[in-house]
């Protein structure tokens, strides 16, 4: 979430030097931002100091974040009276997607943007026998790898496979191990699912050539087809820390050469390695762009006590002098459930607590949600794999299933995975529980995890960490924190990202942190 009223009208001397930079500096500048220092506001303020003649080119990650940017614009254009037409903000798939429309030949509106592409193309990869109708579970190339290279193609165009690193098996088995990539069948092999997911790519870049793309052609096929991009005098990127290869190369094509450039984001919040971002992105930046970097340390977003327990992991994060003192305190389950009310989060490493205590408060006619559709969507289809008749079916084979693939992730040194299929089982492990005997049927576990999970407000929100990132609350309690860093995590790589996300989750607290217990035992283990 950005800043704007909580950030000073009067730039902070750390927001002068990127001004002053903009104004009067030479080449390209990385802003290193602490969460809540009021990036947006610093974007904003330095934007009139580019001449009218200069052309500039914002780009954000979603629409929203764009939409806000050209209110800004708007904003000074009638602040400073002059009509800031050079200024574009826009998110990066729309300036990917505008030029492969002008490609093809076509108006954006007109191309088929279709974000199941390439599960429907699997259908083609591997063909499907016209008796089966819609049931393709018991087919073994399609039962066993549709799911996995629709994965794992959606990778391979965030990385750039082609264009930015050559097809070759070595590229696909490194975003296999890069993004913990699961296959659920004992009977498939990672190498014919390297050659399936050859063909799909291959094929979704032909049917491309027809107009229908997904989401993630917007990025990639811009790269792969060389087109042309608009040249801009300035590239200012906002959250340059969860920049992936391809929006960094169609960056690169937007700069005009001699141009130069602002890349505004927070290493110590990049936590999105495992959705294609680059974990070293921000370095990767200075490298590529050949960048200095300035600071923004102040944090305007949180209290100071919560500033001083977020130093602990960024020494370097400061407290506003207007900031007020907030608190930070230790709590048991049942008294923070007692104190936050339906503007206030709880936040844990892993899902499975959560749902534990969504349960709990549902039981005791709390309003509450879990943030996260996709998670929801996940949980039904692994429900929807295991194949049961019942429930109690259900939790045997979850157990069996879990047991079985965390050994063969544990003797693999894929501790990642191992995590999110232990964390996986136990939500669904929970539900199952906590159903009484007239619900205890599967449409019924189905339709309770739908009702549960969601990505609406106004009532008490529960969410992991990941999730929360870019919202904030006035209080936060984060449960179970023992969780973090994660017991899975082995690798130095995974270590940095387990304390980003600790970063991330004590800065989402705008005046009170609260350390929140888990479930009393009996109740947890119910």
């Amino acid at each position: 979430m950005t800043q704007s009223t909580s950030s000073p009208i009067r730039p902070s001397p750390y927001q002068q030097a990127v001004i002053d930079f903009v104004a009067h500096g030479t080449g390209s500048a990385i802003v290193k931002a602490v969460a809540g220092a009021g990036k947006t506001k610093t974007i904003e303020l330095s934007l009139p100091m580019i001449p009218e003649s200069k052309y500039v080119s914002i780009l954000a990650f979603n629409k929203i974040i764009a939409d806000e940017l050209k209110d800004r614009i708007a904003g000074l254009a009638k602040q400073h009276d002059r009509p800031f037409a050079r200024f574009r903000a826009s998110t990066f798939h729309s300036m990917g997607g505008g030029a492969v429309a002008k490609r093809l030949g076509k108006p954006m509106k007109m191309l088929r943007i279709d974000d199941k592409k390439c599960r429907d193309l699997c259908e083609r990869v591997m063909p499907v026998p016209s008796d089966m109708g819609n049931d393709f579970s018991q087919l073994s190339e399609y039962g066993m790898y549709a799911e996995f290279i629709t994965k794992l193609v959606g990778f391979a165009k965030g990385v750039g496979v082609g264009p930015l690193c050559p097809d070759v098996p070595a590229s696909w088995w490194d975003l296999i191990r890069h993004h913990d990539l699961t296959l659920e069948s004992e009977d498939a092999t990672e190498d014919r699912a390297i050659e399936l997911a050859q063909q799909l790519l291959a094929l979704s870049n032909k049917e491309a050539q027809t107009g229908w793309i997904d989401y993630d052609d917007m990025l990639y096929l811009p790269l792969l087809w060389k087109l042309r991009i608009f040249q801009a005098d300035w590239v200012i990127v906002d959250e340059a820390q969860d920049t992936s290869p391809v929006r960094r190369a169609l960056a690169k094509l937007n700069l005009r050469p001699g141009g130069r450039s602002l890349w505004v984001g927070d290493p110590k919040q990049a936590i999105y390695g495992f959705t294609g971002a680059s974990a070293d992105a921000m370095d990767l930046i200075k490298h590529e762009f050949r960048t200095v970097e300035l600071p923004l340390t102040v944090c305007y977003r949180c209290a100071k006590d919560v500033v001083a327990q977020a130093q602990s992991i960024v020494p370097y994060i400061e407290a506003s002098d207007t900031a007020p003192q907030g608190t930070v305190e230790h709590l048991t389950h049942d008294d923070t459930l007692r104190l936050l009310d339906a503007h206030d989060a709880i936040l844990c490493r892993n899902t499975a607590p959560l749902v534990s205590t969504a349960m709990r408060l549902i039981a005791g006619g709390r309003a509450c949600k879990v943030l996260g559709k996709d998670i929801g969507v996940g949980l039904v289809n692994l429900i929807r794999k295991m194949r049961a008749k019942g429930v109690s079916q259900l939790q045997t084979k979850l157990v069996v299933y879990r047991d079985r693939e965390v050994a063969k992730f544990m003797g693999r040194g894929e501790e990642g995975k191992a995590e999110r299929v232990t964390d996986t089982v136990e939500c669904l492990l929970v539900i199952a529980q906590n159903l009484d005997e007239q619900s205890r049927t599967i449409p019924a576990m189905v339709s309770r995890i739908e009702a549960m999970f969601s990505d609406t407000n106004g009532c008490l929100i529960l969410s992991t960490v990941h999730k929360a990132k870019g919202r904030e609350w006035p209080r936060v309690a984060i449960l179970e924190p023992e969780l973090m860093p994660s017991k899975w995590a082995r690798s130095d790589w995974q270590y940095e990202q387990e304390l980003n996300i600790k970063y991330v989750a004590f800065t989402r607290a705008q005046q009170h942190l609260i350390f929140m217990d888990g479930l009393p035992k009996k109740e947890a283990t119910k």
